[in-house]
């Protein structure tokens, strides 16, 4: 899952399929608006929660169903289930946010979310350290691959586990590969990130040259089932 768009088409499609009806909602509060009969019975915010309207009757068991789709369809768009950070070396912001690490001024952070599990996010500190240029994940490979990328952090092996290593270093081949919407400056930074990780675990390379990635890639395929 790399945006929100990716889970609402997902999951208005199957309150659809389940006998609801979704409509763009008419209130700036809200994503949409949830209705089953021709009766409005719930909004989806623009928080990703499912609310209850307060001015009619709605079983309960509808709210259960509306609510076990969101989580059911929001897992299978792929997002993080599985705590990507130690408490004990991880440091508490407010607002429950966790700093997985940090380094040239770029940050890795965490938050848990009610629907989409563990949401990371990169950002840049301005003078007065409030966060800037953040940029929202839902799994953790992507937001692994950003951080190195914008904090030029892997050749400090120390910060990241072998297996980390290994997924980041398979999304940047995969990236250099078949992303054509890099400029050459982007291209050069993947190149210099790919040497790096090489320079830390040669074996890769070796496999590099005989162009066999299926190892790593189904790593990561199953890793995001898993999540």
């Amino acid at each position: 899952m790399k945006t929100k768009t990716e889970f609402y088409q997902s999951y208005f499609e199957t309150l659809q399929k389940k006998g609801f009806t979704v409509q763009p909602s008419t209130s700036p509060d809200y994503v949409a608006d949830i209705y089953h009969r021709d009766k409005l019975i719930a909004f989806f915010t623009k928080n990703d929660m499912v609310m209850k309207n307060p001015f009619v009757e709605v079983q309960d068991k509808l709210m259960d169903r509306i609510q076990t789709l969101a989580k059911s369809t929001a897992v299978a768009c792929g997002v993080c289930s599985d705590k990507p950070f130690d408490e004990e070396n991880a440091v508490k912001l407010p607002n429950n946010l966790y700093r997985i690490n940090e380094h040239n001024g770029v940050v890795l952070a965490c938050k848990h979310h009610p629907l989409f599990e563990y949401v990371l996010s990169t950002y840049r500190c301005d003078e007065n350290k409030n966060p800037i240029q953040r940029q929202y994940f839902y799994n953790k490979e992507d937001a692994f691959e950003s951080f190195a990328t914008r904090s030029g952090l892997i050749d400090e092996k120390r910060l990241f586990s072998e297996t980390d290593l290994k997924v980041i270093y398979a999304g940047l081949v995969k990236m250099r590969t078949i992303d054509n919407d890099m400029t050459q400056d982007d291209f050069n930074s993947v190149e210099r990130l790919v040497d790096k990780i090489e320079d830390i675990m040669p074996e890769l390379q070796k496999r590099e040259k005989a162009l066999d990635f299926s190892w790593l890639f189904g790593s990561m395929e199953r890793g995001i089932e898993r999540e």
